[in-house]
């Protein structure tokens, strides 16, 4: 039976006119639920965050396993604990095999990236938290200075920064920076893409955090900070710089690795075979530019997602992790190439039993060009039993534009899938749609059983279904999931705005 939860502020006012004698007491218990609803799913969430932090690292490589410290040496062999290497450097020169191992002790920080090898295990040793891959190349609070420019309030960063930055991350996620990027016009002026106003260089910046990086030219990064000197105003300041921080490649596994502060991806790579990501924390990831905008008024495009393949897979498994605060996708399976034979297919995909927050989108996936036919296709295909929660609310809304969802399809392409199910998942709340489900047959359309939607009363439900239509999260939205997607006895939470 179809479990509703209502919660509508103008209920007590009717009530009192039917129902003199329980107006109150009605009233009461639809905010109750309602509340009781919403502190159980947080439970729930961290419940599973704990089961993530604290996840023991169990794998048992078969090959060589070799060891990384902080307090390490790289003319050491790597062979044990005692005699651990210390730089991503020495760890990415390693002639590894298939079946060897990396293990990176717990409660250490890396700067830098991973470039994975195939065949081998990255994990951790040790007690503690876990070991913290940073794309940041630098704590612009601890390295380097920051100097006052000619224009009051706005500070150039000393170190040289070739890489697109994708924003800065203050005091580990309190403040985050927005960056400023520029339309340019046929005439050759440039412009500030959020308010439209003149906007030549870093010193034009004037708005507290807003940041504006020079990549191309003096590779400076300008910022705006009303309240001080940055290096005096936060402890800590991360710089996402342009880069996936673990590039990934065929039959990898990462385990027990905490992820963050890269400007493209956090965990990455093209058409992958046998790409396993468990018990890892993944968070503040994307932002840097893609594309630059084009001369003829054009915008540029930013990018940046949690753990992603594009292209191509099999065997590509995400299970137990906590990904937070990505620009993009917490977790994406992608090509939009026009796939003319099944080596760009899809298969035996799984992303289970994950956490993922404050994501533009929480799961994304698609597969084929824009409007045209495609012999690619999905298959084997499982989301089941994540927590996916407030899609759109995290720092990727300063693109400008909400366009987030939980469940992320697209409508443009062509999304052929066979043995495709979505399953016992939360969708808790969306700045944007709830769901966006869509393809371009109703028999290329998942099957959704089990799942759970709660969202704003009357906000964007969903767009789904083939014809795809989009409807607003109120009294019927349960109605048409049925219809568009055939899954039947949702339970449902409306929350007044």
């Amino acid at each position: 039976m179809m479990k509703q939860f209502i919660l509508y502020l103008s209920l007590l006012s009717l009530l009192m006119t039917a129902c003199a004698e329980q107006p109150v007491l009605n009233g009461q218990i639809e905010q109750e639920s309602t509340s009781q609803r919403l502190k159980e799913i947080d439970r729930k969430a961290e419940k599973m965050k704990r089961k993530v932090l604290r996840s023991k690292s169990e794998v048992e490589p078969e090959g060589t396993v070799y060891y990384v410290s902080a307090d390490g040496d790289d003319g050491n062999d790597g062979l044990s604990p005692k005699s651990a290497i210390r730089t991503l450097d020495r760890m990415n020169a390693l002639e590894l095999q298939p079946s060897d191992g990396v293990m990176f002790r717990r409660g250490d920080v890396w700067r830098g990236r991973i470039y994975t090898k195939p065949g081998v295990t990255y994990s951790a040793y040790g007690r503690g938290e876990k070991p913290r891959i940073y794309g940041s190349p630098y704590d612009a609070a601890q390295v380097g200075e920051w100097v006052e420019t000619a224009t009051k309030n706005v500070y150039v960063y000393s170190e040289d920064l070739p890489d697109d930055v994708g924003t800065l991350v203050f005091n580990a996620g309190e403040q985050v920076a927005r960056k400023i990027t520029q339309r340019i016009h046929p005439d050759g002026s440039t412009t500030n893409l959020f308010t439209g106003e003149p906007f030549n260089s870093g010193e034009d910046l004037n708005v507290d955090l807003d940041f504006f990086h020079d990549y191309q030219g003096s590779h400076r990064l300008y910022l705006y900070s009303s309240q001080g000197n940055p290096k005096e105003r936060f402890s800590s300041i991360e710089l996402l710089t342009h880069g996936t921080v673990v590039q990934t490649t065929d039959n990898v596994h990462i385990d027990n690795l905490c992820v963050m502060y890269g400007g493209s991806h956090g965990i990455g790579g093209s058409t992958t075979k046998g790409l396993t990501v468990t018990n890892c924390v993944i968070g503040w990831i994307g932002g840097s530019i893609l594309s630059p905008a084009p001369k003829t008024g054009g915008r540029p495009s930013r990018y940046g997602n949690g753990v992603e393949i594009y292209g191509g897979c099999g065997k590509y498994i995400v299970d137990n992790c906590y990904i937070y605060q990505i620009y993009d996708a917490g977790i994406t399976n992608q090509n939009q190439e026009n796939i003319s034979d099944a080596s760009r297919s899809m298969h035996n995909v799984a992303f289970t039993n994950n956490l993922i927050e404050r994501c533009e989108m929480s799961i994304e996936y698609y597969l084929g060009a824009q409007y045209k036919p495609t012999e690619g296709y999905m298959k084997n295909v499982r989301y089941e039993g994540n927590i996916l929660r407030l899609s759109g609310y995290g720092w990727g809304s300063q693109r400008g534009s909400s366009w987030g969802a939980h469940l992320k399809s697209w409508w443009m392409h062509y999304n052929q899938a066979y043995d495709f199910v979505i399953r016992n998942n939360i969708f808790d709340r969306s700045r944007s749609t709830l769901i966006n489900v869509v393809a371009d047959k109703a028999e290329w359309l998942p099957v959704m059983e089990g799942n759970t939607y709660v969202q704003y009363l009357d906000a964007e439900g969903g767009r789904i279904g083939q014809p795809w239509g989009d409807y607003p999260f109120d009294k019927d939205f349960p109605a048409a999931v049925e219809q568009a997607l055939g899954e039947k006895d949702i339970q449902i939470t409306y929350i007044e705005q």
